[in-house]
């Protein structure tokens, strides 16, 4: 088969998709794949995978956004931040579809795979008239995303003569079972295996040198949004305990955060060596931070910014879960911190709730399953492959 894959917009969306397209090219299918910011066709060959370029390199997604004065209002209420969310990605993925259907007019998939706010997918593949498949990349319900991106997208469904976004033929999901809401349509479920940007280790990266060892991370941006002053004082305070802190962080970060945290280990640690590692995870609720947590069956402090409907969602069913504890981003520059961390490693039924997570991501199937059941789809669809 030839295989499409619209990864998104960020390191981590292009992650989640690397366990997928990594067994597809094990089985001996053609993989390509795309992202809807430029400066990410880098990522995606860091993990081994074809990139292709379908977005303009002297155009930013802030000016994309900007060339329609609705999309620069950022409402305070969580419920209509997401949903004008939806808004924004609908509009970064539509400026795509020119060069995609530039692209697939030289190279014809035989099924389109998007993440979940990649919105030019199902337009795509209606258009070729091949299967989509939709890939989950975290515990988030997009149901207000998807609102949001359907009214953005009005023009360019009418042109495919729908009035609403193609439903997938296809939905992957990589919930944990016991977490998913009880209104989720039916999905082919499938195990959660980290994808992130790998390097040459140091031994203090996959080894602890204390009883309780400690993670701390915001994400890869700290350089880029100038974080460094949240993440310091969140390592300050974890560092009052007894115990190790690490701290991964983005190369372009670590100049800065070396100069003022003397006594942290810090560096690009891919979070896939560092959690096995860690007691803890403290962490601002990203999903793929968060499902690399759990399938380590690493408890976590989430610290999610109030105004992000996504991230305070995810965070309250892991703590309904049991498997960790949330903060304010105030609580944060406080002793509370430390309190919150020592709290679940003194208290052994995080750790259990974490664990019993795991175990149930570790028994979903395999990508390379999944790789068969996509290999059927194709095969069924009407003029699919008969190979």
């Amino acid at each position: 088969m030839r295989v499409l894959i619209l990864a998104g917009i960020a390191p981590s969306t292009i992650f989640s998709h690397v366990p997928l397209g990594t067994a597809l090219r094990n089985a001996g299918h053609q993989v390509m794949m795309t992202a809807s910011l430029d400066d990410l066709v880098p990522t995606i060959a860091g993990v081994g995978l074809s990139a292709v370029r379908v977005t303009d390199p002297g155009v930013s997604p802030r000016e994309i956004i900007a060339r329609d004065s609705r999309l620069l209002h950022v409402p305070e209420d969580p419920i209509a931040r997401e949903q004008q969310s939806g808004h924004w990605y609908a509009r970064l993925e539509a400026v795509t579809l020119d060069a995609l259907l530039a692209f697939t007019g030289d190279w014809r998939p035989d099924v389109v795979i998007g993440g979940m706010a990649s919105y030019a997918a199902p337009l795509l593949a209606k258009r070729l008239g091949v299967p989509y498949v939709r890939h989950g990349w975290d515990i988030h319900d997009p149901q207000l995303l998807d609102l949001g991106a359907a009214e953005e997208l009005q023009p360019e469904l009418a042109e495919l003569g729908l009035d609403g976004l193609p439903e997938p033929d296809m939905m992957i999901d990589i919930t944990p079972p016991s977490l998913r809401p009880p209104h989720a349509a039916p999905a082919q479920m499938m195990r959660w295996i980290p994808g992130n940007t790998q390097r040459c280790l140091e031994p203090w990266m996959y080894t602890r040198s204390a009883e309780t060892r400690i993670g701390v991370t915001i994400g890869t941006g700290v350089a880029t949004y100038h974080q460094y002053d949240f993440l310091q004082a969140i390592v300050e305070n974890v560092s009052t305990l007894d115990a190790e802190v690490v701290v991964p962080v983005a190369e372009d970060a670590l100049p800065v955060l070396q100069e003022r945290l003397k006594n942290v280990r810090a560096g690009w640690v891919p979070l896939d060596v560092l959690a096995p590692t860690c007691d803890v995870l403290v962490h601002q609720s990203g999903g793929s931070t968060m499902m690399t947590a759990l399938s380590f069956g690493v408890p976590q402090v989430l610290i999610p910014d109030p105004n992000l409907y996504r991230a305070n969602e995810m965070a309250r069913r892991i703590v309904e879960a049991g498997a960790g504890l949330v903060l304010l981003p105030e609580e944060a520059t406080s002793d509370t911190i430390a309190k919150t961390c020592q709290e679940i490693v003194s208290n052994p039924a995080y750790a259990a709730a974490a664990g019993a997570l795991a175990r149930e991501i570790a028994a979903l199937p395999l990508p390379s399953e999944v790789v068969r059941r996509v290999e059927w789809l194709v095969h069924e669809a009407p003029g699919g492959r008969s190979d």
